[in-house]
């Protein structure tokens, strides 16, 4: 993979940034980054890691990557892979949350792969070959990553190297039994939670039987109260009918308290409104007479309103030829040019075109003041109507509400009329003359007590029956649960064999998994194919690193002790001492330069590494590193002679190398300078050092 160009909006320091900011495309090679701290060196490298992966490869939230005072953020990058151009667009604000496209070039055109975090992922681990743990720990060396290799302990430097190369093999075969197990263990959980032991299903059948037998009983005495009940509920009224009058009364009563307040309230709208009475010729001559003459206002008001838009109208070109004429005028005097054919003016013309010109301004100004004069009185003449138009409204209103009173009241009388024949109705289907003497007879205070009784002995009848049936259901569940209780001590038997066999096979898979594969195999892993491919991909770096003082790295596997893993131990040959080293017997300086080599060459293997001779191989598609402040631990010479080897290294397409120590030896190499002024920061890209 090779970086093309990276756009980035409101991405923590960088607010609007264009790299590069031409139509090129970033060198191969190595390209320095640099600048004074806190300028946003590594938010580069983490707008890189977000475009492609998301906020799991910058370990912060989305949110903490917007810049502030900003509402969203955007980091638009484009990579080259196996000579195919991508493009990858990822943006993050807080309301519509994530939203990510991968592209890939068809000619000249940019083709939509996907369009959603899942199948974008699942994209890009298929052009790189790699998923996202791998691909980080290839791309990326972080800071203050070299440091912690240079002084691992034994079984933290192993404990560094699995998680670096996330062996897939081991993981899944771990994976596998691990699952197995949580597989059985669910197995026996459930066959336990449905064993039961045979002497108990056998009290549970003589139990059974003994409560249909109670049931039975209970049966036969409700059956009785239903039979009796239903005796009684034929002599009675129907319930709804009784309602139906209940609330014909209720209704005629209010009925009426509404009929007597609409008079009431007509009768006082007559009086404000100064009419007579409420017929209805009256109040129709009133309104059209008032109607007309509001209509007759609004013609003169809107009379006045086009006379004040005309004079304004006036006004303004009268305003606008007044201002012409003084412009030309001050172009005369200024400059002695006419202003229409742009000739040179001698004083007599001068002075003649600036006389025609003042009796032009003189002319028009006469006319403004005039229209202005006429233009003031227009208000209070609309005013004087619009008040008038008021007056007039409020008396329609007011008539208005007459009418409306009127209209309660005939509405309110035919209420009560239709209630009255309605409740006749009713009394009529209940066969029932007279109200009083149907509640005597019932001793009921009036019908909705009645109603309530007889509903309260038919609710009664109701859940009587219910009753009945729920024991019936349940005297059915009972000599089913007996039938099914006295089939299963057989079933029980062959369970208990079951889970016993589950058992053992969960111990030996348990056996397995931490005693082969975790031990055996995993030592065989490192002690048989990854030290000797680190060993061989890490030489080159080391030597070039420490001006061939160093010459070979070794990583020598040592036992578990106490509670401290198996181990690795880093051995450097001293060309000079003639002579193998710890890391222990090393400079600060020393160790830093030989971490670094160390640490380039795991990425340089991590694409194509196979954990096992026949495990498959893996073409390299991440050709690129992004070193994150390496060198702070080296000397002068040192830093010049990574720098160097870096610049000669065909091992990477491309090395982001972020530093802000002074380098020698990276003349001629592009750098990226970062700045910042106030809380914005740039970058620009040079041709040389």
């Amino acid at each position: 993979m090779k970086l093309l160009r990276i756009e980035l909006k409101n991405f923590k320091p960088f607010r609007d940034l264009n790299l590069p900011s031409n139509d090129e495309d970033l060198p191969n090679g190595l390209i320095l980054i640099r600048g004074p701290n806190s300028t946003g060196k590594s938010s580069l490298f983490e707008a890189i890691l977000w475009a492609l992966w998301g906020a799991n490869a910058v370990g912060l939230t989305n949110d903490e990557l917007i810049s502030f005072a900003s509402s969203f953020c955007r980091v638009v990058l484009e990579f080259e892979v196996a000579g195919t151009r991508y493009k990858i667009d990822r943006s993050y604000d807080p309301a519509n949350k994530m939203a990510v496209i991968l592209y890939v070039e068809k000619g000249n055109t940019w083709k939509r792969m996907a369009d959603k975090s899942k199948t974008v992922d699942t994209a890009l681990e298929g052009i790189l070959n790699l998923e996202l743990g791998q691909a980080l720990n290839t791309l990326l060396v972080r800071q203050g990553e070299v440091a912690r290799i240079a002084h691992a302990s034994p079984s933290d430097l192993r404990n560094q190297l699995v998680t670096v190369y996330n062996i897939d093999l081991l993981d899944k075969m771990g994976g596998h039994l691990q699952a197995l197990e949580s597989e059985l263990s669910a197995k026996i959980s459930s066959l336990d939670q449905e064993f039961i032991k045979p002497y108990v299903l056998s009290e549970l059948v003589a139990a059974g039987k003994a409560r249909v037998a109670e049931l039975e009983a209970e049966l036969e005495e409700k059956e009785k109260e239903i039979s009796k009940a239903e005796g009684l509920l034929v002599s009675l009224p129907n319930p709804d009918d009784l309602k139906a009058a209940y609330d014909l009364l209720q209704k005629i009563t209010s009925f009426e308290r509404d009929h007597t307040l609409s008079v009431e309230r007509r009768d006082k709208e007559i009086h404000d409104a100064g009419l007579v009475d409420a017929d209805e010729r009256i109040i129709r001559a009133k309104l059209q007479s008032l109607q007309k003459e509001d209509k007759k206002l609004e013609s003169e008001r809107e009379v006045a309103r086009s006379s004040a838009s005309k004079i304004d109208r006036a006004a303004g070109q009268l305003l606008s030829q007044i201002e012409e004429a003084e412009a030309n005028r001050a172009s005369v005097q200024d400059e002695s040019i006419c202003p229409v054919c742009f000739r040179e003016l001698n004083p007599e013309d001068m002075q003649k075109m600036l006389t025609e010109y003042d009796a032009v301004i003189q002319e028009k100004s006469t006319e403004l003041e005039e229209l202005r004069k006429g233009r003031n009185n227009i208000p209070a003449q609309i005013k004087a109507i619009e008040e008038r138009q008021r007056l007039i409204a409020r008396t329609i209103d007011a008539i208005g509400r007459v009418a409306e009173h009127q209209k309660e009241v005939s509405q309110a009388k035919k209420r009560l009329e239709e209630a009255a024949s309605r409740l006749s109705d009713v009394l009529a289907k209940m066969e029932v003359a007279d109200i009083e003497k149907l509640l005597k007879k019932h001793k009921a205070d009036d019908l909705n007590e009645l109603r309530n009784s007889i509903l309260v002995q038919q609710n009664n009848l109701k859940s009587s029956k219910s009753e009945c049936d729920r024991l019936r259901q349940e005297i059915d569940d009972a000599n089913e649960q007996i039938v099914k209780n006295e089939g299963k001590e057989t079933q029980m038997k062959r369970m208990e064999a079951e889970i016993s066999s589950l058992k053992a096979i969960d111990e030996h898979t348990k056996y397995v998994r931490r005693k082969i594969v975790s031990g055996f195999i995993a030592d065989y892993v490192f002690q048989k194919r990854l030290i000797g491919i680190i060993r061989t991909a890490s030489n080159k770096y080391v030597r070039s690193f420490t001006n061939n003082q160093y010459t070979a790295i070794d990583l020598e596997p040592t036992p578990a002790r106490g509670r401290a893993g198996p181990g690795l131990v880093l051995k450097i040959w001293d060309d000079r001492d003639k002579a193998n080293k710890k890391t222990n017997q090393l400079s600060f300086g020393d160790r830093t330069a030989i971490s670094l080599g160390l640490r380039l060459g795991i990425s340089r293997t991590m694409s194509s590494i196979r954990p096992l001779k026949d495990s498959p191989a893996i073409s390299p598609r991440v050709r690129c590193v992004l070193l994150d402040e390496p060198l702070g631990g080296l000397d002068k010479n040192r830093r010049t002679a990574v720098v160097q080897n870096l610049v000669d290294d065909q091992s990477f397409e491309q090395i982001f190398l972020i530093t802000h120590t002074d380098v020698q030896g990276w003349e001629g190499v592009p750098v990226i300078e970062v700045t910042k002024a106030g809380s914005t920061s740039n970058a620009a890209i040079s041709g040389n050092g």
